[in-house]
């Protein structure tokens, strides 16, 4: 594992992206599987419900109305971040200027409530399990916040 994932030169606004071969592989795979869900997704699967929440959660026809309006135009958001990811990491030693630092940060948040949903996270964590396949999704977990605290604090003043 990469011990500083992003770096940012003294002075600079970008940021060099640090992920070894492995850490790129597990991230495109994880954001291709981002991308597929947003663009096939089930509206009844939770994990899409997560991302795309109800504005309005005690009535219904509003919280439809408003979806109807806006539903759109954020999973398409929602995609292009993810893409510019998968661009990124198609490249070693990328570099990422204030708008993809942005793409990543959205990116990461929504890979983390995706598995969180997946996982039945709550506020006290990761459940406890004696299955190891939920056990590594819990460590990807962690890794994904991980890399997103990272990220923010190589972010640019200002």
């Amino acid at each position: 594992m990469t011990l500083v994932p992003f770096v940012r030169p003294r002075g600079g606004d970008e940021i060099r992206v640090r992920l070894d071969t492995q850490e790129r592989g597990l991230l495109t795979d994880l954001v291709d599987q981002l991308v597929s869900l947003l663009e096939h997704g089930d509206e009844g699967d939770p994990a899409l419900a997560r991302l795309l929440p109800a504005a309005y959660r005690d009535d219904a026809e509003a919280a439809a109305e408003f979806r109807r309006f806006t539903a759109d135009d954020l999973t398409r958001r929602k995609i292009e971040n993810g893409r510019a990811v998968l661009a990124a990491l198609d490249e070693s030693g990328t570099t990422l200027d204030r708008a993809a630092q942005q793409s990543w940060l959205r990116t990461l948040n929504d890979l983390r409530l995706t598995l969180g949903e997946r996982l039945g996270i709550t506020g006290e964590g990761v459940p406890p399990s004696d299955d190891r396949q939920l056990q590594a999704m819990g460590h990807v977990f962690d890794w994904l916040g991980y890399l997103q605290e990272a990220l923010l604090r190589s972010l640019p003043e200002g």
